[in-house]
C-alpha cells in the first residue's frame, strides 16, 4: 500500500517539475511577444514613450534581419498602435547602408516589424526612430552580423509542443498510478 503512495508522491513531483519547465519555456516566448529573438533594449525611453525591441536571427547574420519592435507609454500608459518607426542601418563610417518602415505585426498587433537586408558582415548601428503620433525621438543599438547565411528564428513554438507533450505524458502516468492505488484499495 505505501508503494503506491510513494508512486503517487513522484509522480505529483515529476508534474511539478514539468510545470515549472513549461513555464520557464513560456516566459521568454511571451517576452519576444511569441517571435523569438536577441534583446537589443527593454522599455527604453523614447520621447514620452518606451521602447523594446528584438532582433532574429541569433546571432545577427548576412541576410534578412528581422526587428520586432514593442511601443508602449504615453499619456495612456498602454500600448502604442499606429505609430510611425522607422529603422535605418549605417555602417561605422555613419553611411546609411539600409532603411525600412516598421509595420503593425503579422502575428501580435500589438507589435510592429520590419525587415531589413544585411549584404555585408560588419559591426552596424541601428536607429529606431519614432515619429509619432504624439511624439518623436529615436534610440540606437550596436549590431555585430556574422558572414553566413541567416538562419531562420525559432518561435518557441516546438518546445513549448515539447513541453506540453511532456506534461501530457506525466499527467498520464499520474492518473495511470492513481488507478493503480484505487485497485489496490479495492482489493
Amino acid at each position: 500500500m505505501m508503494l503506491a503512495g510513494g508512486n503517487a508522491a513522484r509522480w505529483g513531483r515529476a508534474a511539478a517539475v514539468a510545470a515549472w519547465l513549461l513555464v520557464c519555456a513560456v516566459r521568454p516566448a511571451w517576452a519576444h511577444g511569441i517571435t523569438g529573438g536577441a534583446t537589443q533594449f527593454l522599455d527604453k525611453p523614447v520621447g514620452q514613450y518606451l521602447l523594446s525591441v528584438w532582433t532574429s536571427p541569433v546571432p545577427a547574420a548576412v541576410g534578412v534581419l528581422h526587428v520586432t519592435i514593442a511601443l508602449h507609454g504615453g499619456p495612456a500608459g498602454g500600448v502604442v498602435v499606429g505609430a510611425a518607426i522607422e529603422l535605418s542601418v549605417r555602417d561605422k563610417t555613419g553611411a546609411v547602408l539600409a532603411t525600412a518602415l516598421a509595420r503593425e505585426g503579422d502575428e501580435n498587433k500589438f507589435l510592429y516589424e520590419a525587415d531589413i537586408d544585411l549584404s555585408a558582415p560588419g559591426e552596424f548601428d541601428v536607429e529606431v526612430l519614432v515619429k509619432e503620433p504624439l511624439g518623436a525621438g529615436s534610440a540606437n543599438f550596436s549590431l555585430l552580423a556574422e558572414a553566413g547565411s541567416a538562419r531562420p528564428t525559432s518561435s518557441g513554438i516546438g518546445w513549448m509542443a515539447g513541453l506540453a507533450a511532456l506534461v501530457a505524458l506525466v499527467l498520464a502516468g499520474a492518473i495511470a498510478a492513481l488507478r493503480r492505488k484505487a485497485v489496490v484499495h479495492a482489493a
